[in-house]
């Protein structure tokens, strides 16, 4: 027949810490997962800005060459009508 040992108070104890060990361990992992899913995170929209950024300096200079051409006509206008 077996013979059956008794726990201790400190048995018990240490079977807690061991718990409380791989439950750190484990979210370590989930904290190193979650990190690396914040920097994926930030790299996509640090990207998305420079288009952004991009699409910012595209128009403004679309809009200053479209503003240099009607002040051009208006003057080829005004021009036209003062000296005829």
């Amino acid at each position: 027949m077996a013979k059956t040992i008794p726990l201790t108070r400190d048995d018990f104890i240490i079977m807690q810490l061991r718990e409380i060990r791989e439950d750190i361990r484990d979210l370590r992992g989930e904290i190193k997962d979650i990190c690396n899913e914040i920097k994926d995170v930030r790299k996509e929209l640090n990207s998305r800005m420079g288009k952004v950024e991009n699409e910012v300096r595209s128009a403004m200079r679309h809009s200053q060459i479209m503003a240099g051409s009607v002040v051009a006509i208006a003057l080829g206008v005004l021009y036209f009508v003062l000296t005829h």
